[in-house]
């Protein structure tokens, strides 16, 4: 899949001591996905059961794709002055993935790393203490399990086999995202 990702986080952190300690918190976040592995066309000769009936023939398969996905997660991290490393994770959400509409849910894991600019910084355009720069990378996998899907193999000699059965479809992927976050409230 390839595609583009824009989207947006809330959240919430409670950091147990000033300066350095122990940070928990709340995300959620949500994105418009244009991921996309577009259905395709095969032509070929039809052997549902060993050669019970040929015909050259096309058959249209479903392809990938995802319009959105979000995540609401817990996060544990510690903070050293400026420095904040954590890792992340809960729920997971999202549509797509066989070339129909179907929503999905699963579960997503990973971690980050969160720097809070100093006030003086050229980046800092709000020159505020509440900034920070975020690089995270997450694993997500969405699972919707015992729908009907249908599988195609074109064999070695030409012939296209089709068989429907019921399966657990799994969609994963990594998302690796990097964002300049401002902190509303008490800092």
């Amino acid at each position: 899949l390839e595609g583009f990702v824009g989207g947006g986080q809330v959240g919430y952190n409670y950091q147990f001591t000033p300066g350095s300690g122990l940070v928990v918190g709340l995300e959620a976040d949500a994105q418009y996905t244009d991921f996309g592995n577009k259905s395709r066309s095969v032509t070929g000769t039809i052997s549902p059961a060993a050669g019970a009936f040929t015909s050259p023939t096309s058959v249209r398969i479903p392809g990938n794709e995802m319009n959105f996905f979000g995540t609401v997660r817990g996060r544990v991290g510690y903070a050293f002055d400026r420095v904040l490393f954590y890792g992340t994770g809960g729920f997971a959400y999202g549509d797509g993935g066989t070339g129909r509409d179907d929503f999905r849910t699963g579960y997503t894991a990973g971690g980050g790393i969160e720097y809070a600019m100093p006030v003086d910084s050229f980046l800092n355009f709000f020159r505020s203490s509440a900034v920070t720069l975020k690089v995270e990378g997450l694993y997500v996998n969405l699972e919707n399990k015992g729908n009907p899907s249908e599988r195609s193999v074109l064999n070695p000699n030409g012939s296209l086999v089709l068989s429907r059965s019921v399966t657990a479809r799994e969609s994963e992927f990594a998302v690796v995202r990097a964002g300049l976050n401002y902190k509303f409230g008490s800092y």
